[in-house]
């Protein structure tokens, strides 16, 4: 019989190890949750975690497609018949993600300790948003969970394709600029060098765009170390700095200023928050609890702070177009009608879904047209460069051949 080493936490808090004999991992967890132990880690005694294991665990990312397994799942095991605490136990034996299958172990634990699912969800934040969370609960509270989430498996899947098509979309441009300053750093720190230098045995007067080129590419051959250092040093300080509460506030607004990007920010926005409000309506939530739970799931700092003030505006009795029209430059004048159609008519969720169906299918010919948008200013941006260049070194040679 296999020897497995765990370490689980008591119902006090404390954490406690040890190595026991089992028959495999599942039954030796199941074993430790009837002693009321909650397990932390099971690994067979001899075998190690690979790296990238590790780095997954520490981390701790969750991606959205295995989100979105786990809740198409969910629903079908709740479907067939099974409880909630044994369903997540037999997802927790399919989660290739360690930290997601550690997460989904203990919301079982917390489960068959008499919590509802969605409380068990509700501590995990960085995992299972409000949207899912807040949905959870309305299909807990209707008796109809499987088909709450269900429909929550349709929304997450259309948030999924939205999110995937953009990155789809931006992977080329993002290559190509990667590669220009891969390329560009090679050209000024070790083949321009050896160039110019046989410009400087030459006791002749050199253009201007020629001494510039030259200048630049001796800083880059004495210091390239540094400059190499200070180039990586910039893009870790860009990725830290994007994510603080000042630089998402500056780099939204330059994103909502930026002429083409500024089109894809607001069909993205509004695709997002027809899909997301409109399944909060349909599953019965409050208007003012749909609008707030959506606000957080935007993607643009100045479309939360908008629809977190439409939502209190709307809880004082203002009504939702009305609050919406105070953001022309955020909601569109399409969104805002269809909105007051669907308020008069008393089919809010219906026109919410038309809006969401035209947006998706506009981001899709967007992205489309993406590459032939960004692919003749990725020429005009190479050409300039390499015209410069050219014409910088071509130069001071015609200059030569004429003093000889």
């Amino acid at each position: 019989m296999p020897e497995f080493i765990y370490t689980a936490k008591t119902r006090d808090g404390k954490t406690v190890t040890d190595t026991v004999q089992s028959l495999s991992r599942e039954s030796l967890g199941q074993t430790l949750r009837a002693q009321g132990l909650l397990p932390t880690s099971i690994r067979e005694k001899g075998t190690r975690v690979s790296p990238i294991g590790f780095l997954k665990n520490f981390f701790g990312h969750v991606s959205l497609l295995e989100k979105l397994t786990f809740i198409n799942n969910l629903a079908v095991t709740i479907r067939a018949g099974l409880p909630v605490s044994k369903a997540l136990n037999v997802l927790t034996r399919q989660m290739a993600n360690r930290y997601f299958r550690k997460i989904i172990g203990e919301i079982a634990h917390n489960v068959e300790g008499g919590k509802t699912l969605s409380e068990s969800m509700a501590p995990y934040k960085n995992v299972f948003t409000p949207i899912v969370v807040n949905m959870v609960k309305v299909g807990e509270q209707s008796g109809e969970l499987d088909k709450t989430l269900e429909y929550l498996g349709k929304q997450v899947a259309r948030d999924y394709n939205l999110v995937r098509r953009t990155k789809s979309a931006l992977i080329y441009p993002a290559v190509v600029g990667a590669a220009l300053v891969i390329i560009g750093y090679i050209m000024f720190a070790f083949v321009l060098p050896k160039l110019t230098a046989t410009f400087k045995e030459f006791d002749t007067d050199l253009p201007l765009l020629t001494t510039t080129i030259i200048r630049v590419v001796d800083i880059f051959s004495h210091y390239s170390i540094l400059i190499l250092a200070m180039i990586v040093g910039v893009i870790f300080a860009f990725l830290y700095w994007r994510k603080t509460p000042s630089g998402r506030v500056i780099l939204h607004r330059i994103n909502l200023l930026l002429p083409v990007v500024r089109i894809l920010i607001k069909k993205l926005n509004m695709a997002r928050f027809t899909i997301i409000f409109s399944g909060l309506m349909r599953s019965g939530m409050p208007i003012v609890e749909a609008l707030r739970i959506t606000a957080n799931t935007m993607t643009n700092v100045y479309y939360q702070r908008a629809l977190t003030d439409v939502s209190e505006k709307v809880k004082v009795g203002v009504d939702l177009v009305v609050a919406l029209e105070k953001y022309p430059k955020l909601f569109s004048p399409m969104v805002t009608e269809m909105i007051q159609v669907g308020e008069e008519s008393g089919t809010m969720e219906k026109v919410l879904e038309e809006v969401a169906n035209f947006y998706e299918a506009d981001i899709d010919e967007t992205m489309k047209n993406l590459s032939s948008i960004i692919e003749p200013v990725l020429v005009m941006v190479i050409g300039a460069v390499v015209g410069l260049l050219a014409v910088g070194l071509i130069l001071p040679i015609y200059s030569i051949g004429q003093n000889i």
